[in-house]
């Protein structure tokens, strides 16, 4: 099998000669930590000192399959964002704090030296006019969304084996990165109607631009984006959350069924328990990264929806940093039992920390490839 080949076969639940190779995402100071501790350079600036690490140099040393983790959001990338998008500036900066905006509208301010969380000010969107007028940078027909020659690089990829992924959008993020989560919480209680206009709004764009996108392409599988859950539960009611977004996810994977698109994919990190049900009436089938620090239990998920969810994660980053016993605890019985079920793909529950080793998460993939491979 090739790596398409079995990337499908493993989240539809058939038999893959082996599951695949992947990883989710690493931090910058992982990787530059790693080159400390003998990783090649060229891992990570593969194309010179400016440069960032590629699916491509990571696989190399690594062994992921192609269009693995993060990475296979660039395989059929269709524009979703502003156009054009807001200016980038710095607003302000003193005694090292600089305060700026970014290209989407956010104002937020931040503190050099070291690695510094921004605090964010102030987002774009507050009430309905402020929605209706920041929706003239989301015109679906605007140049850029699925250029001309678009679905050149996707058929290449997928001629040489590997999956492609079309970003299906999200609600609650898309309505985040607009309101922010205060802003945003408090709305679906004092501005329904604002929500409930930004989610119609959004199903008609995405609508559009996915419409010229699959009559050029077939992706393997679609991915939305949400991050709407925190340690112990979901940023917002479910059942509020059932009224509002539901029928949007039925709309949009209703219309990615009709082009053939039958695996849609949703990443949000946090205790997504109570959401679970929300996105699999909506007509999504896998989800990931299962973030353990936050509760979720890959093996209980599954003993619960059995082949109805693929599940892609489920590792606890804590583990990888806290040595090789601890990674055994972590990788034994679970992994085992979730490859068996089939619909699994094991990888840190998010981006790997810098607080791990690269001999224990070398460690780590060594465990993973002697249970893939029986050895």
């Amino acid at each position: 099998m090739n790596d398409r080949e079995r990337f499908l076969a493993t989240m539809r639940f058939g038999r893959p000669d082996r599951i695949p190779y992947w990883e989710c995402a690493f931090w910058g100071e992982t990787l530059e930590r790693w080159v400390r501790e003998g990783m090649p350079e060229a891992v990570l600036h593969p194309a010179g000192p400016e440069s960032w690490p590629t699916q491509e140099s990571l696989r190399g040393y690594f062994g992921y399959d192609l269009s693995s983790g993060v990475y296979f959001r660039e395989t059929a990338s269709v524009n979703l964002g502003f156009i054009p998008p807001f200016e980038h500036k710095v607003l302000s900066e003193e005694d090292g704090v600089v305060t700026q905006q970014d290209g989407e509208g956010v104002v937020f301010r931040w503190s050099h030296g070291g690695h510094s969380t921004r605090q964010f000010l102030r987002f774009p969107v507050q009430t309905q006019a402020d929605f209706r007028e920041i929706t003239r940078r989301l015109d679906p027909s605007s140049p850029g969304r699925v250029p001309e020659g678009w679905e050149k690089r996707p058929l290449e990829i997928q001629a040489a084996g590997a999956p492609i992924c079309i970003q299906a959008g999200g609600y609650y993020g898309f309505a985040r990165g607009l309101m922010g989560v205060e802003n945003l919480s408090t709305a679906f209680y004092d501005q329904p109607e604002l929500i409930e206009e930004i989610f119609e709004w959004r199903t008609a764009y995405v609508s559009a631009v996915l419409e010229k996108a699959l009559a050029l392409v077939k992706p393997d599988f679609a991915e939305f984006w949400e991050d709407m859950a925190f340690k112990t539960g979901p940023l917002v009611s479910p059942v509020l959350y059932r009224k509002l977004a539901l029928k949007h996810y039925q709309a949009i994977t209703g219309l990615l069924r009709r082009h053939g698109v039958d695996l849609v994919l949703l990443d949000s990190d946090g205790n997504i328990d109570e959401l679970i049900p929300i996105w699999l009436e909506g007509g999504i089938n896998a989800i990931w990264p299962f973030e353990i620090a936050a509760g979720m239990d890959p093996l209980a998920v599954r003993a619960k929806y059995g082949r109805s969810l693929a599940i892609i994660g489920g590792i606890d980053k804590r583990a990888l940093a806290a040595g090789r016993a601890a990674i055994d605890r972590e990788v034994f019985p679970m992994v085992p039992k979730l490859i068996e079920s089939g619909g699994f793909i094991p990888t840190c529950d998010h981006a790997v920390p810098p607080d791990v080793s690269l001999a224990d998460y070398q460690y780590y993939l060594g465990l993973i490839h002697k249970i893939v491979e029986g050895r």
